[in-house]
């Protein structure tokens, strides 16, 4: 069921149309198009969006059984704004919010493999393990970091009821060309969702995520949904000076409706302390410091961060150096709602791209204040006027 969203007074406004669809999880077979209301869907760059809307449970939607349509945990949602498909995932959660109507929440693809566990051990090293075959006959990872990834899924995928038509084809050649050495116990229970995050959060690691659309219409066929399991090396979206995109505050032609841009030095690290696989002396561990901040009068500030699951001192410290650089200086995370269709429009940008932002001087800033960001996050709201984006960013 299509619902128009479109602005409220005299100036017309780009109106749009979103459809819901309802599908089931593992076949993907679409069990109705339900109206939602209040529907506020994200995506995250490396984690995971969500999604929220209220089910209305009025004489339009019984007979499209909205029970059965949404039931959590085996049930996919995808919503299509103007023929795209913007957002997809799993509703997990569902309760009353009245006599009238049922909340939904929802996290995007990504989220199923939160609920995967390696329950075999898993290890580039052949040493560790009794069947050396390769994953998914064997327990035997490829040692590029794309193709650890590809293993991860296709050994979760591999189990009955263990695949939900997420494609691991775009996992394939060509490799990243960044070998790591890792293994993954059974006896542990490590969460592949994490066991990935892990990986692309090393030092030369990668960009991951879930993509959701239509494929186009091809000889006679209609379009189809896919879901399809992507990385990208070195990084995923484009430099500021390829986007071209430009948000401004201030002027005929802002962009930004609100915005708040901290600095805060709480989360700032001289020194990270990495902790890795084992126990007492034999635990794996690496130090890395920010020389060049300790050297131009910066005090020590130390962080310790754990990772369990790793047992290579190399990977370790490639942990540490990339958190380090995130954490180095005064961490800038600043927030702007801007309109979704003025330029830049919603729909030309993703999360990794890398924008200008440009604030007018007021009176807190008399000077103005400019910047290139990345744009980490994503927030729209379904609404009856023009559209607000949130976009969470970091600093560059």
């Amino acid at each position: 069921m299509s619902l128009t969203a479109g602005a409220l007074g005299a100036e017309a406004s780009p109106e749009h149309t979103y459809t819901y669809l309802l599908c089931d999880l593992m076949t993907d077979t679409v069990i109705a198009e339900l109206p939602l209301a209040d529907v506020t869907y994200s995506t995250e760059l490396n984690g995971i969006g969500v999604l929220s809307a209220t089910i209305p449970y009025t004489d339009e939607t019984a007979p499209l059984d909205p029970e059965t349509a949404t039931t959590p945990g085996r049930t996919a949602i995808y919503v299509d704004r103007d023929g795209v498909i913007v957002w997809g995932g799993i509703i997990w959660t569902r309760q009353p919010n009245s006599r009238v109507s049922k909340q939904i929440q929802a996290a995007e693809f990504l989220s199923y493999y939160q609920r995967r566990y390696v329950k075999t051990t898993l290890a580039t090293d052949t040493s560790l393990l009794t069947n050396p075959a390769y994953v998914p006959d064997g327990q035997r990872l490829y040692p590029d970091q794309k193709y650890i990834v590809w293993s991860l899924l296709q050994y979760a995928h591999a189990q009955t009821g263990g695949n939900p038509g997420i494609s691991t084809s775009l996992l394939t050649a060509p490799p990243h060309g960044v070998s790591r050495n890792v293994s993954y116990f059974g006896f542990e229970r490590p969460e592949i969702y994490k066991a990935i995050a892990e990986l692309a959060a090393s030092d030369d690691g990668f960009d991951f995520g879930i993509e959701v659309g239509w494929t186009p219409a091809a000889n006679n066929n209609p379009p189809r949904r896919y879901r399809q399991a992507r990385t990208w090396y070195p990084r995923r979206g484009r430099p500021a000076d390829t986007s071209g995109l430009v948000f401004v505050k201030g002027g005929p032609g802002s962009t930004i409706l609100e915005y708040d841009w901290p600095e805060d030095g709480t989360a700032t690290a001289t020194e990270i302390s990495a902790l890795g696989a084992g126990s007492g002396e034999a635990k794996v561990t690496a130090v890395v410091q920010e020389s060049n901040l300790l050297a131009s009068g910066w005090p020590l500030l130390e962080t310790v961060s754990t990772y369990d699951t790793v047992i290579d001192v190399a990977q370790i410290r490639g942990l540490a150096a990339a958190e380090l650089t995130a954490r180095a200086g005064a961490q800038t995370n600043p927030v702007f709602t801007v309109t979704a269709d003025d330029d830049p429009a919603f729909g030309s940008y993703s999360v990794g791209d890398e924008a200008l932002f440009v604030i007018d001087p007021e009176p807190i800033t008399p000077a103005g204040r400019s910047g290139v960001l990345r744009i980490i996050g994503i927030e729209n709201t379904a609404a009856s006027g023009p559209e607000r984006v949130r976009l969470t960013c970091v600093g560059v």
